[in-house]
């Protein structure tokens, strides 16, 4: 198995899970963590045992909507059914996870109280800032201050390979700023990457502690499932912080 992690959340225990390893076939092939997309149950199953057997943590997670809902975990979640986007964690060794396959995961750690959360955002929920209504409610549930919270945006589909429609990357523009939709080759193309690390940045936190990993889930498909390469039919990998609390 293979994950990858954050140097600013080195003290927490996290990452972004990928491809590789795990027991899944065909399209899905390797460490496909989603449920939903029709692989072998019991192949999804024991990927997750697998998880959970290398990093010694539960998963608290949510039925992924494309909002900006946050939910706090009560517990493990391994078939969620509550809706949301984004999950906050403040016990020991439970970890806020979303699932994702070219949207983008955002992990977010409060280094002063030890709280985190996770938020899944594809272009809807980036448009609806759901990175920092996460942002917001850490602040409000755990008394976290933003310039003190630390932020990983992780692989997802990059601005080499988003290709929009020209009114969505007019929503964006209008929203996030003209670099966040810049055409190459005449064709427009969303930076999600930078549209989360703004709306992360308008939520108070500092521009040093907000790290991309500027990995394209569509760029690499050795090491990431992607929805829009593989046109949908594929798995998924996930993003995941457990609180530090020791």
């Amino acid at each position: 198995m293979e994950i990858l992690k954050s140097r600013l959340l080195s003290d927490f225990r996290h990452g972004f899970t990928t491809r590789r390893g795990g027991s899944s076939r065909g399209p899905f092939e390797g460490m496909n963590l989603g449920g939903a997309v029709g692989d072998d149950p019991a192949r999804v199953e024991a990927n997750w045992a697998e998880l959970v057997a290398t990093t010694g943590l539960a998963f608290a997670r949510v039925r992924q909507v494309h909002g900006c809902r946050v939910l706090r975990a009560r517990g493990p979640t391994p078939s969620p059914v509550e809706e949301g986007d984004a999950v906050l964690s403040v016990e020991r060794g439970l970890a806020a996870c979303v699932s994702v396959a070219d949207c983008v995961p955002v992990l977010l750690a409060d280094p002063r109280s030890g709280a985190v959360a996770a938020a899944h955002a594809g272009w809807r929920g980036t448009l609806e800032r759901v990175a920092g209504r996460a942002v917001e409610e850490l602040v409000r549930q755990c008394e976290a201050r933003p310039g003190d919270i630390l932020a990983a945006i992780g692989p997802s589909i990059g601005p080499c390979c988003y290709e929009v429609a020209a009114d969505l990357a007019e929503r964006f523009r209008a929203e996030f700023g003209p670099s966040s939709a810049n055409p190459q080759k005449g064709q427009p193309r969303l930076d999600l990457w930078l549209a989360n690390e703004l709306a992360l940045r308008a939520a108070g936190l500092s521009p040093r502690h907000v790290e991309v990993l500027s990995r394209c889930t569509a760029c690499e498909p050795e090491t990431f499932f992607s929805h829009r390469r593989d046109a949908g039919r594929t798995g998924r990998q996930v993003g995941f912080i457990a609180p530090f609390l020791d």
